[in-house]
């Protein structure tokens, strides 16, 4: 039992985070709409209202306007991706100043919008600043300032502007850049352009999803898979691909390329179609005969270097294998599924994540494919936020769900101080907290769920933590996490680490590498010493289920499990429909060859608060 407790930042910070991680989902929804009718539909004027927001913050924030004023435009638009009603609706019933951050003035320009499909506000912001500039400050590094004086002495408006000064190396000459702050422009923009060409798996695949339940609907269609990268659970999708097996192919395609969610068909045969969805994102769809189809699924699941490999084993057991099966001679001794394909070649079948050529069909040859996590393994979630801190759930409903999920425990890990942004604890909102969940454990008492006291304390720049002793001794639950000064060297990000891990209070380090895909680099540590220490103590290293993290990446999971370190798998969730994102955190996991073992969120309940009362044992 806990007893009672004794008592904006500039550039980008966590809460590029925030609402990276509050799109993702809302992405999902949206991308879902396509297939669940009108009603969900609607909620895309939601995202739409976010996008202006942000825009208006990004052009304020150009303008050298209030701080105040910009940081209240990201905050609307963080609720509004979170909120899980319809705003239209809400309008109508007068109902928007309950939303987290809108007050009467952002209200009267939901409501404008709504009725105009405009904001006056937000075009007399805009007036004489090129859209492409706005989309400029998307740029990793490349903040409101920063973009204010190239625009004002290099004239830069557009993404071919930057490169161009980069390129020729007039941006480096600029009083008060030089080479070193011009290459790292580079990199932010490679970064950026990236992240635009690819979309986050958790944005693909509920896309994905709804269109393989739309297709395996039609009439003629026997079975259907979505293969490619997608299947592999790779981080972010640049396009999809999808196999059927039909009794009349032609009719099949057709009626494929008449579904809602198809935008635009690009070729349309008898036995493949080519068609835009969800803005542009390409799907290839392929019609194959039922005796081919598992040698199929395994060709276009890819990747390249792990079919290249098959290929390699099949020779030399003098067999041949492609698309249509596998062959002794001119005789198909398999094809049909999936299973009989990796026999033929003497091994079992190879979990589509670990299809990468890294080691792993020299594994599956001598039979020793390790037995991957799974969601189902998974029995409570230590990370996540409520409207204490940057959540926009009640601690209350967050619990409702986690105990809707069937979890043993659940930790809402709110921020500490120094995370303003994201509205940190102080302490007596700390005791608030603490109060209540005092309350939600009485209401839980004698049920399956165990209510832990979690926080997410920061690790400040000189590696000491938000939170004196006193105050992290009393949570049952500490995760530790980088939230600013990304840019130290790789000695001193390491130096941070290792400080917050030899903390007796520590028991997960949150998110790594404090990546954002397609947004921010991963700081730069010493993976090895990092991994050997956590190992020595006993403390967890995270693979953050946040589809705009995943941090852990895949190959640095599979270096910590192979260095003894422990893994805990969380959501980072920031609403209760978010808590269901831990699921990419397990496919992450499981991409980096990693067991239910090794995962403190797999264990019991017991085994749980034994690891977590480990040193004062």
């Amino acid at each position: 039992m806990i007893g009672s407790l004794d008592g904006i930042l500039a550039g980008r910070s966590e809460s590029d985070g925030i609402q990276i991680q509050s799109r993702c989902l809302n992405l999902t929804d949206l991308a879902a709409s396509w297939f669940r009718g009108p009603s969900v539909r609607s909620n895309m004027i939601n995202n739409e209202l976010a996008e202006l927001f942000d825009r208006m913050s990004r052009v304020l924030a150009f303008k050298g306007e209030d701080r105040f004023r910009i940081l209240a435009y990201q905050r609307a638009a963080v609720s509004l991706r979170d909120l899980e009603e319809d705003l239209t609706s809400m309008s109508a019933e007068r109902r928007l100043g309950e939303i987290p951050g809108v007050g009467k003035d952002l209200a009267a320009m939901i409501e404008e919008y709504i009725e105009t499909g405009e904001v006056q506000r937000y075009i007399a912001a805009c007036k004489g600043i090129p859209a492409s500039l706005i989309d400029l400050m998307e740029v990793p590094g490349l903040g409101p300032k920063t973009l204010s004086i190239l625009h004002k002495k290099l004239g830069i408006e557009s993404i071919e502007d930057l490169n161009s000064v980069i390129e020729n190396g007039t941006l480096g000459k600029l009083k008060g850049f030089g080479d070193k702050r011009a290459e790292n422009l580079r990199r932010g923009l490679e970064l950026w352009l990236a992240g635009r060409k690819r979309i986050p798996l958790g944005a693909a695949l509920p896309i994905a999803d709804g269109l393989l339940a739309a297709v395996r609907k039609l009439p003629s269609v026997k079975r259907a898979d979505i293969a490619g990268s997608i299947r592999r659970h790779r981080e972010t999708i640049a396009d999809l691909d999808l196999l059927l097996v039909s009794t009349d192919t032609a009719r099949s395609l057709s009626e494929f390329s008449k579904l809602p969610a198809v935008k635009q068909v690009l070729a349309l045969g008898d036995t493949r179609a080519t068609v835009l969805i969800n803005e542009g994102l390409q799907v290839d769809v392929r019609a194959l005969d039922e005796s081919a189809y598992g040698a199929a699924l395994v060709y276009f699941t890819g990747s390249k270097e792990h079919n290249v490999h098959l290929r390699t084993i099949a020779r030399a057991r003098g067999l041949k294998l492609s698309e249509y099966g596998v062959f002794h001679g001119s005789k198909r001794i398999a094809g049909e599924d999936e299973k009989d394909v990796y026999r033929a070649l003497k091994m079992p079948l190879i979990p589509p994540e670990l299809r990468e050529d890294r080691g792993e069909i020299d594994v599956a040859l001598d039979d020793r494919l390790p037995e991957l996590v799974e969601v189902r393994d998974l029995r409570g979630d230590l990370h996540s936020h409520t409207t204490y801190s940057d959540g926009r759930a009640s601690m209350k409903e967050m619990v409702e769900r986690a105990g809707q999920l069937g979890y043993e425990y659940f930790a809402p890990a709110d921020h500490s101080p120094s995370a303003r942004v994201a509205r940190g604890l102080d302490l007596d909102r700390l005791e608030q907290k603490l109060e209540e969940l005092e309350k939600l454990r009485k209401i839980w008492r004698g049920q399956k769920l165990r209510i832990l006291f979690g926080t997410e304390v920061d690790i400040l720049p000189n590696g000491k933590l938000d939170y004196p002793d006193s105050i992290l001794a009393r949570f049952d639950v500490v995760t530790a996490s980088v939230h600013a000064s990304f840019k130290q060297s790789k000695d001193e990000m390491t130096g941070r680490l290792l400080d917050a891990i030899s903390s007796p209070h520590v028991d997960i380090i949150g998110h790594p590498t404090t990546r954002l895909l397609g947004s921010r680099g991963p700081v730069e540590f010493d993976l090895e010493r990092v991994v050997r220490a956590a190992a020595e103590a006993r403390v967890a290293l995270e693979v953050n289920g946040s589809p705009y993290r995943l941090d852990l990446t895949d190959t640095m999971a599979r270096v910590a499990q192979e260095g003894g370190a422990l893994l805990a798998i969380n959501s980072d969730a920031h609403s209760v429909s978010q808590l269901d994102q831990i699921k990419y955190g397990v496919f992450q996991a499981r991409r980096g060859w990693v067991r239910a073992e090794t995962v403190v969120t797999t264990w019991p309940l017991a085994c749980l608060e034994q690891w977590l009362n480990r040193d004062s044992q």
